[in-house]
């Protein structure tokens, strides 16, 4: 969703919150209610698709973050050794076929780190029966084996979600078109029938009906969570945003974690990990068009 659609659904909230406000009034007509009623399961069908969105997204990125986390240290980690051993034997071939450290393979991208990881296993195969003094066996590479299967099982679901992903954002689309057309042709036309008896409400009503030009930026929740004592990242912690979106997320190794895209507003928002206390902040604003950061620190 872009910003001109995000303005556009944060309209449509407002829409609906300030007839809901004025309900009194609002139901003394019943065609108006009526689209007022139709107005309410759009904005709820919309949220619906959000919020899906996010879940699915979320959860498959931080399966394939971790996967690829783990792949990098095991990889890394015989990558070390095997090229203390080339160093040894003078072996520059070998130095260049293994000379990856943790950060080099962290930075390749999908279609190079199982091909480079493979490489590196392969090198260190063909010099196995040597290797036994620095501490590779065979159980070493099974453990690299599956590091590499369980990154790959996870490509065909990142490409699936890219395609889910489009065709949440579809449904999102149609359901605005569908929602500008129900406010378009229904609600800004019988409006007027308040304007004799109530003409303070149709001018309020057509303040909030107006679109703000939307921001560049699209709404968003980065944040952070570490050991408070000693700075440390906290991997795994569970971070739930609980307002007019409601969405979970756990942070990632280095403590990372983000929220995107979501509606402004007033939201309580909770950080959970085994082995400190809760954090809780019922009063967390989120602003519109904005990278709202977050640097929380968990007492033990």
């Amino acid at each position: 969703m872009n910003s001109r659609q995000e303005s556009e659904v944060n309209m449509y909230r407002g829409v609906l919150l300030f007839c809901q406000n004025n309900a009194g009034i609002v139901s003394t007509n019943t065609a108006f209610s009526e689209a007022i009623n139709a107005l309410t399961i759009k904005v709820n069908e919309i949220q619906d698709y959000l919020v899906r969105e996010i879940k699915h997204t979320t959860g498959i990125s931080a399966d394939k973050a971790t996967a690829k986390a783990k792949l990098c240290l095991v990889a890394s980690e015989i990558a070390n050794i095997v090229y203390a051993y080339a160093v040894t034997i003078n072996n520059k071939v070998l130095m260049d076929e293994v000379n990856y450290s943790l950060s080099d393979l962290k930075k390749l991208r999908e279609n190079l780190i199982v091909a480079t990881v493979t490489n590196i296993y392969n090198s260190t195969q063909s010099n196995l029966n040597a290797l036994g003094t620095y501490g590779i066996t065979a159980s070493t590479l099974y453990e690299l084996t599956d590091a590499i299967n369980d990154y790959n099982a996870l490509l065909p679901k990142t490409k699936t979600t890219i395609s889910e992903k489009s065709n949440y954002n579809d449904n999102i689309i149609k359901l605005i078109d569908e929602t500008d057309t129900l406010i378009k042709n229904r609600l800004d036309r019988l409006v007027v029938v308040f304007n004799k008896t109530h003409p303070d409400l149709v001018n309020t009503y057509k303040k909030v009906r107006h679109i703000d030009a939307p921001n560049k930026t699209v709404t968003q929740i980065k944040g952070n969570v570490i050991n408070k004592v000693d700075g440390k990242a906290i991997e795994g912690a569970t971070i739930s945003l609980i307002g007019s979106t409601n969405v979970t997320t756990k942070s990632d190794k280095e403590g990372n974690f983000i929220f995107k895209p979501l509606t402004y507003g007033d939201y309580q928002l909770s950080i959970k990990a085994t082995g400190f206390k809760d954090y809780i902040d019922t009063a967390f604003v989120v602003k519109m068009g904005k990278v709202n950061r977050v640097f929380v620190g968990l007492e033990g």
